[in-house]
């Protein structure tokens, strides 16, 4: 089994402020699920940057990732499912997992 991915400041996008910075790597690194993280892996090796990561939304103890440019549904899978919602006051689509807490992709 391959190991996940580790993220590096190069993930992230500019706008990110610099003491946010740390916080979201360990996010990202730590406690995003591993169907997630592979996506966000494969999203910045194709130039795609995070943009904003927290905790607790949409369940208590998930993790919610922000990208910066659009993804399409090429990633789904049993664990990560895809649901466009295009909709201009909140997203383009998501990635969401299966299994609760709810781990959140979102562009």
């Amino acid at each position: 089994m391959a190991a996940d991915p580790a993220f590096a400041e190069a993930c992230l996008a500019t706008s990110i402020r610099p003491g946010s910075r740390r916080d979201i790597l360990a996010l990202l690194n730590e406690r995003l699920h591993p169907a997630l993280k592979a996506i966000v892996a494969a999203e910045v090796s194709s130039g795609n940057r995070v943009c904003d990561a927290g905790t607790d939304w949409p369940d208590p103890g998930s993790v919610h990732v922000t990208l910066d440019k659009h993804f399409d549904a090429r990633h789904a899978s049993a664990q990560a499912v895809f649901s466009p919602c295009d909709d201009p006051h909140y997203w383009h689509a998501d990635y969401s997992t299966a299994d609760k807490p709810r781990h959140l992709l979102i562009c």
